[in-house]
């Protein structure tokens, strides 16, 4: 995850030093299982002290998802996905492009 965001509410354990990198094992996984993650703007006072950090003149965050598995052949995979994220002010927007149902999923993982 780029480095002005952190991941939250994760165990420690499964996080890097500076909370930009998550790292989860998992059983058995079909195309039913939702897994989720939540992540947030680091600390203002960590923001500033990036000199090579321009959060003013940010359009877009990068993120990258990394999944390594073992195929039902036993071959070994590793599956690479990258995207870039707009970011917005316009609460409005974000409300209507916001998919309330991973919402809720993360909600109901989170609270059990």
């Amino acid at each position: 995850m780029h480095k002005g965001l952190q991941f939250r509410n994760e165990n420690v354990a499964d996080l890097s030093e500076d909370k930009t990198l998550l790292a989860r094992s998992f059983g058995n996984v079909t195309e039913e299982n939702v897994f989720t993650f939540e992540y947030t703007l680091k600390d203002i006072s960590e923001l500033v002290l990036m000199e090579d950090l321009k959060l003013d003149e940010m359009k877009s965050f990068p993120f990258q998802t990394q999944i390594s598995y073992t195929a039902l052949d036993g071959s070994k995979c590793l599956r690479v996905i990258s995207k870039q994220m707009d970011i917005s002010n316009d609460r409005e927007e974000l409300e209507k492009k916001a998919d309330f149902n991973l919402m809720s999923a993360n909600a109901m993982q989170k609270g059990s």
